[in-house]
């Protein structure tokens, strides 16, 4: 097996597609490389892989155009016909395994956060989920969680942390 690792922002929000009965999610990742040459000029090379993860994933909401990922999987090569160069070309396309959210400038949702019930800290991974809060069915869906500067969150049962919007008030 061949396996492959790559870090890189979203093309395009992810989609989530069914063939056959069976559900599977398909994104595009923007690997950039920048090097300079030996006369001093700089080059910029973007490769584009392809990732196809069976099933709709956790984190599905978070998968938006721009969004850095870390995704590693069994690695293949494809060939295509480019309509715009009008000759073939090759490409990569990681089955996904595993996929993480990496943090930027522009995170919705901060590394700490506070329970709003008790004031208790709560540390959230750079990929909005916070362990110590994962809860069984008997306990509510959302909890309410609140930043340093008063910005309202939730977390779901499952620890998944998010910004509070009227959609996700509990009823």
């Amino acid at each position: 097996m061949l396996q492959a690792t790559c870090v890189g922002h979203l093309g395009g929000d992810a989609q989530v597609k069914g063939d056959a009965g069976k559900e599977f999610t398909t994104f595009r990742v923007a690997h950039s490389s920048r090097w300079t040459d030996e006369q001093g000029v700089q080059h910029d090379n973007t490769l584009w892989v392809d990732c196809v993860l069976n099933g709709k994933p956790a984190v599905i909401e978070y998968l938006k155009k721009g969004q850095m990922v870390y995704v590693s999987g069994q690695a293949e090569t494809r060939l295509y016909s480019s309509a715009k160069d009008r000759c073939m070309k090759a490409g990569l396309k990681i089955n996904v395994r595993t996929i993480e959210l990496l943090g930027g400038k522009g995170d919705d949702v901060p590394s700490m956060l506070f329970s709003a019930v008790d004031g208790s800290q709560v540390d959230v991974t750079k990929w909005y989920f916070a362990a110590s809060l994962v809860r069984d069915e008997s306990q509510p869906e959302l909890l309410p969680l609140v930043s340093r500067n008063q910005a309202r969150f939730v977390v779901d049962r499952n620890g998944w942390v998010k910004p509070f919007t009227d959609e996700n008030q509990q009823g």
